[in-house]
């Protein structure tokens, strides 16, 4: 499963992200744990007020029990019972006699007795008043709380007296308190604060006892073990944060030192190497205390400085395959593939900025004819005494490249014309004068120089350049004394192996679509059994009528396209066999050029051949001069077709200047004599005769099959007939045709026979 990439972040971001993750779980915690105290709290507050609440009620039950005990204590004494009977001394008995006695409670205000109407039982004298918090005559008999003037409280109780042996009341008691010192005295209150009792009388004149609850105020006495307790819920707290404060900050310091301080070096280290990739890096100064560490970290030098090495080494090994690939082994100059890297650099740095440019081909005359005479090892040698002549006259900035067999190239940059031309003929003296002698090479070597030139306005199209340089070259072959030649226009019309740019522009086409391209085929009839195949030869239809091989292959060898052609005639063979337009259990055989031969594709392009082999003879032609040149590669890539099942002819031997010695070893199967070969046998030079007699009769020996090109009359069929030819090839026995013609000896005889008779 991929990551992804917002997740993806540096060690310091999930720290810190882990880091407030955990101080607001401490915060939670924290927080949870003070709101759960003040829940205590809160609950340890309203159990005290419930209990609070239960004490004031218990309180005042036990107050007025008391008070009721003395009362009743009060209403048995004899001496009340008298007062009641005769009240003559009542202010007496009530002022002094009864204050004197263990019935008179010292927190009494004052006692009154009353009678059965409810009234004092005796009105006071002028000069002796009523008790002052005591009523006149009582409305309730109900314990009533009566506030005075001066804030005071007072309970008044009134208790009735029955008359001894029955429950007849005789009159009440009345005693008046001072309330609230009286409740203080009576009770010991431990959860109500006693010194913070007050009564709220909210502008009532008296209240009644049973009510007086709702009228009281105070306020809980301090507990001592819940505020310490709560103390030390509050300082675990204080002292949780600041233990977790402390180990946060102490995870953090042995985080940054032990983790983070040792990543954030490596990678440093690795920006730095990553920024110098090419630097060998010093190794990070820094210890590190955790092992893993420091071993990541010179590993990571070390990794790198291995690397480097490797790096070095290999840049080295790439700089010498560089070489290698655009170096020619054998003069070790510039090859074709440096040619076309510097001349695209060279076209894209004139587009960019215009600057004199031009365009140098040199060119040995009559190499392959020297090669041929002389063997290849002497041909080899010129090359190189040639590469090393143009070597010791070109600017240093203006280097050689062999771009052909003996074809070179210079590419003069920010020179005159005049410039140009000087430095051609010192590097064109220099090969003339060259001791080619040394060589065993008798005749006088001869080079031809073709230039072409951005003129003055820079208004040239410098990809014509090379096209130009090839036909100078041309012109200059052309002539004996002027071996420097300077492209100009009147040299297109002059040349006669020219074709009209529409005819090369259809040519071109064809060979790039396959569109207007025929293939017409010409017989090769066996004198052993009268089996026949057909040599594919290519043609194109123009506006005005076939183009013809001439000019089809003057333009393919002018733009360098060998390789597209062959595959489209590849292509048009299997189009042919498929369709059966080539009789079956016949065959035939397809020209190829030496660039083709020589390409890694070249077995690929006739995998679509194969198939048909099991049905047809199919042969692959190859010319003279391109299997000699590439002897050991071509023989193992024609060995892999042979052994697939094609067979191979050498087309055109005895064109050139042929090298008997190679014949043995040749990757063929067929070799095919030159119609200049098969002429020449009619001709009366006796010593012509016998070198072709004995070079077919090598041919034969070795075990190849021997074609003869050229065959026009029954005379040239004897003669090549006697000299053991296998197969014969020529208008005696069918043109070329679109529909490859049915033929056999009987029917080219008597047409011959039918034409000279006619």
């Amino acid at each position: 499963m991929q990551t992804p990439k917002f997740l993806i972040r540096s060690i310091r971001f999930y720290y810190l992200a882990f880091s407030l993750i955990g101080l607001f779980i401490l915060l939670f915690v924290d927080y949870t744990l003070y709101s759960r105290g003040q829940d205590i709290q809160k609950t340890v507050a309203e159990q005290t007020q419930l209990e609070a609440q239960k004490e004031l009620a218990f309180a005042l039950d036990k107050a007025i029990r008391l008070l009721q005990i003395e009362a009743q204590n009060f209403a048995l004494w004899d001496e009340v019972h008298q007062q009641f009977s005769d009240p003559t001394y009542y202010f007496f008995w009530r002022d002094e006699r009864l204050k004197e006695t263990d019935y008179y409670q010292s927190h009494y205000d004052g006692v009154e007795l009353y009678g059965a109407d409810k009234k004092l039982l005796q009105n006071a004298y002028v000069n002796q008043p009523n008790h002052f918090y005591l009523p006149e005559q009582i409305d309730k008999t109900e314990a009533q709380v009566i506030f005075t003037k001066n804030t005071e409280t007072h309970l008044n109780y009134f208790y009735p007296v029955q008359k001894r042996n029955s429950k007849e009341i005789v009159g009440y008691i009345g005693i008046t308190i001072d309330f609230l010192p009286y409740l203080l005295k009576t009770v010991n209150f431990y959860t109500i604060n006693p010194t913070s009792l007050r009564l709220d009388n909210t502008n009532n004149l008296s209240i009644p006892y049973t009510k007086l609850s709702e009228h009281i105020q105070y306020q809980i006495a301090r507990n001592p073990v819940n505020d310490y307790l709560w103390q030390l819920i509050q300082e675990f707290i204080i002292e949780l944060i600041i233990l977790m404060l402390a180990v946060g900050l102490l995870v953090f310091l042995i985080f940054n030192w032990t983790i983070y301080r040792p990543l954030n070096v490596i990678s440093q280290f690795l920006e730095t190497l990553q920024a110098s990739p090419n630097k060998v890096q010093p190794l990070p100064n820094e210890k590190f205390f955790l092992q893993e560490f420091e071993q990541l970290k010179h590993s990571i030098h070390d990794y790198h400085s291995n690397l480097q090495q490797a790096q070095n080494e290999l840049d080295l090994q790439n700089q010498t395959v560089w070489e290698q690939a655009r170096r020619d082994v054998l003069t070790n100059i510039y090859n074709r593939r440096a040619f076309d890297e510097a001349w695209t650099e060279t076209v894209k740095s004139f587009q960019q900025n215009p600057h004199t440019v031009c365009f140098m081909l040199i060119d040995c005359d009559f190499f392959k004819a020297l090669n041929d005479t002389y063997g290849h090892e002497s041909g080899d040698e010129v090359i190189k005494l040639t590469a090393s002549g143009l070597q010791k006259h070109l600017p240093i900035d203006c280097p050689p490249y062999r771009i052909g067999g003996d074809e070179f190239a210079v590419i003069l940059q920010n020179r005159s014309l005049q410039q140009a031309k000087e430095i051609a003929q010192k590097c064109l003296h220099e090969l003339l004068n060259l001791e080619f002698s040394e060589l065993g090479i008798r005749e006088k070597m001869a080079f031809s120089v073709g230039m072409s030139h951005t003129d003055d306005g820079l208004e040239i199209d410098i990809q014509h350049l090379p096209k130009q340089a090839d036909i100078a070259m041309y012109k200059a072959k052309q002539s004996l004394k002027d071996k420097i030649q300077v492209y100009h226009q009147t040299m297109e019309k002059e040349s006669r192996s020219l074709v009209s740019s529409n005819i090369a522009n259809t040519i071109v086409n064809a060979i790039d679509s396959g569109d207007n391209m025929e293939l017409h085929f010409q017989p090769i009839v066996s004198l052993k059994n009268d089996s026949v195949y057909y040599e594919s030869l290519v043609r194109i239809q123009g506006e005005d009528g076939l183009i013809y091989p001439n000019d089809i292959f003057h333009v393919v060898e002018r733009r360098r396209l060998e390789m597209e052609l062959d595959y489209q005639i590849v292509q048009q063979v299997r189009k042919k066999l498929a369709d059966k337009t080539i009789p079956r259990g016949s065959g035939v055989s397809i020209n190829i050029s030496a660039k083709t031969l020589l390409d890694s594709g070249f077995t690929e392009l006739f995998k679509d051949i194969k198939p048909f082999l099991t049905d047809y003879k199919i042969v692959i032609e190859i010319t003279e001069t391109s299997l000699i040149d590439h002897i050991y590669y071509a023989n193992k890539v024609l060995n892999i077709m042979r052994n697939d099942g094609f067979l191979i002819a050498l087309d055109d031997f005895g064109s050139g200047y042929s090298s008997i010695r190679y014949l043995a070893h040749m990757p063929v199967d067929i070799i095919k004599f030159d119609m200049t070969m098969t002429q020449a046998l009619l001709s009366k030079d006796s010593k012509t005769q016998q070198i072709i007699r004995t070079t077919a009769e090598m041919v034969l020996h070795t075990g190849y099959d021997l074609v003869f090109e050229g065959i026009e009359d029954a005379h040239m069929l004897d003669v090549v007939k006697q000299l053991g030819a296998t197969h014969v090839q020529g208008y005696l026995l069918g043109r070329p045709a679109a529909i490859p013609p049915q033929i056999s000896f009987d029917k080219a005889l008597s047409s011959e026979r039918a034409v000279i008779n006619g």
